[in-house]
């Protein structure tokens, strides 16, 4: 494999096992969602990389920035190529050199390529696109090979000036039954919105794959791959596993700078004053290959008048506003209705995250680059040019003590801290809507366990009654769940809403057993996304 790719196995072997059902007349369409620098292309470059069966034909086009021209163009000089290369011949990349190679071995095909470009030429793009479509069809008929067609950020397609762009795909993908069709986007509302509404298929449907942020054992791994010969402690890979929030693409920025720090000072191991040095070079400074990252994201989003009010709701949701009527007020007494289209439109770019009644920036780096860069620079009236660099230098050391100190913490008194942050919220997690109360007293008990263990309890009070919230660090069984309705009746307890949070993973009997007895139940990727919409650090098991 690329040594610059790590990890994915799971997706890659996922992606594998699609093309072989193919090869056996079982086709399974397949949509990657997931926001931007997650890693949705790497893993689909990684595949077509180690991809070596002459009988499947690879056309992987990016459509991000590109328009019906290079569309046409880069999907038939694929097809051409990768069958001339099928066929043993070394293949240049134009299409006339490409069309004299192959014309012998596939006439047919090279008469519907020669009918598109002559369309393009004429400038009838609506029967040029009709033509691309059906050229796998034509191929595959004529070869008897397979393709595998990839569409990378295929919301593009939308803006290609084409009628019923996407009704006219489906309409192809439905019939060409030698043809899988991978689609990804970073937009997961858009892109989520256009499989449902636009490319229902009667056969062929896609399966929806999302591709998440690295979790923190995947983290620490990948910076670990990335330093080599230099140490780094797990509190630090930690650290910046919750700082980057587990995004490929700046842990691997962040490792680049920190071995490039490592050997300039010649130290074998890196500590914090190394990872600070790091972080202010790649997200403070101007020329940081973060900063600018960050920059060119909130020209883009900010652009054009009608779009002024974004910055400022930006920088009020980074210092923890999170509801409409707070940002109307945090912003101006801007009218709520004016607020929400631009969270609509800023959750449209993938930028912003609806949970419920609540809205938070979706990368938790941008999150903080806004607050203690891009804010810091629009409200301050400090003219020193290294004052604004010592305060974030400042910042990210006690970013990183912060963090080591509340990891430190138990597992109670974190979900204690969680629960005061509650204010009657509409929630999401995967799926399942929650509504949290605000809750006032918050008591620690502790419940008998099997064996005679004890268990770490929260009692938490709120206006319409009271909450249990058993902690486990340790899987469960389902005798858990008999005992702690037991011990529940022991006590005569009757709480409003039992909470069974567990940081080991749950199977389906200890789930089910819960809902049987109207339990919640939250495990670790749960617990943190919550920890996430309040800007906690995660809980590290």
């Amino acid at each position: 494999m690329d040594g610059s790719f790590y990890g994915r196995k799971d997706i890659l072997a996922l992606i594998k096992r699609r093309v072989a059902d193919l090869k056996e007349g079982y086709r399974q369409n397949m949509a990657f969602l997931g926001s931007r620098h997650v890693g949705k292309s790497a893993v689909l470059r990684q595949f077509l990389a180690n991809l070596d069966d002459g009988t499947v034909i690879p056309v992987y086009l990016d459509l991000e920035g590109r328009d019906i021209h290079y569309f046409a163009s880069k999907f038939i000089r694929s097809i051409l190529y990768h069958f001339a290369r099928s066929q043993g011949l070394q293949p240049a990349e134009s299409l006339a050199d490409l069309l004299t190679a192959v014309e012998a071995m596939i006439p047919q095909t090279v008469v519907c390529v020669r009918e598109i470009t002559g369309l393009m030429e004429k400038n009838r793009l609506s029967e040029a696109y009709e033509q691309v479509l059906s050229l796998p069809e034509m191929f595959s008929y004529e070869t008897g090979h397979n393709c595998l067609i990839i569409l990378d950020e295929f919301q593009v397609l939308e803006e290609f000036g084409v009628p019923d762009v996407f009704r006219r795909l489906a309409d192809r993908i439905t019939t060409q039954k030698k043809s899988l069709y991978l689609v990804a986007s970073s937009y997961e509302e858009l892109g989520q919105r256009i499989l449902a509404e636009k490319l229902t298929l009667l056969f062929g449907n896609f399966e929806t794959v999302h591709v998440d942020p690295f979790d923190l054992r995947q983290s620490q791994e990948f910076i670990a791959a990335r330093m080599g010969d230099v140490n780094i402690g797990v509190q630090l890979k930690n650290f910046l596993a919750d700082f980057t929030g587990g995004r490929p693409l700046y842990l691997d920025i962040i490792a680049h700078e920190l071995l490039n720090l490592a050997s300039i000072y010649k130290q074998p191991e890196v500590y914090a004053p190394l990872v600070t040095q790091a972080v202010e070079n790649m997200v403070f400074s101007r020329w940081g290959a973060l900063s600018r990252h960050f920059e060119l994201v909130i020209g883009r989003v900010t652009a054009g008048k009608a779009n002024r009010l974004v910055a400022d709701l930006l920088m009020s949701m980074a210092e923890g506003c999170n509801r409409v009527k707070d940002l109307a007020g945090a912003v101006g007494a801007v009218k709520a209705a004016a607020v929400s289209q631009k969270l609509s439109y800023l959750v449209e770019e993938d930028v912003v995250e609806k949970n419920g009644s609540h809205y938070h920036i979706k990368d938790k780096l941008f999150r903080y680059w806004i607050k203690y860069v891009f804010l810091k620079r629009v409200r301050s009236i400090e003219l020193e040019a290294g004052r604004l660099k010592k305060d974030f230098k400042e910042e990210v050391g006690c970013a990183i003590n912060d963090f080591h100190a509340t990891c430190g913490k138990d597992l109670s008194c974190r979900v204690t801290e969680l629960l005061h942050c509650f204010d009657n919220d509409h929630l999401n997690l995967k799926g399942r809507k929650y509504r949290m109360p605000a809750f006032r007293d918050v008591r620690p008990l502790k419940f008998a366990e099997r064996g005679g263990s004890l268990c770490d309890v929260l009692q938490a009070d709120t206006d319409e009654g009271m909450w249990l919230l058993v902690l486990r660090k340790d899987p469960l069984a389902e005798t858990d769940i008999n005992g702690v309705t037991q011990e529940l009746r022991s006590r005569g307890l009757k709480p409003k809403r039992c909470v069974i949070v567990s940081l080991a993973e749950l199977d389906d009997g200890v789930r089910l057993r819960a809902l049987e007895e109207r339990m919640w139940v939250w495990n670790e990727t749960e617990l943190n996304s919550l920890m996430n919409l309040f800007d906690k650090p995660y809980i590290v098991s």
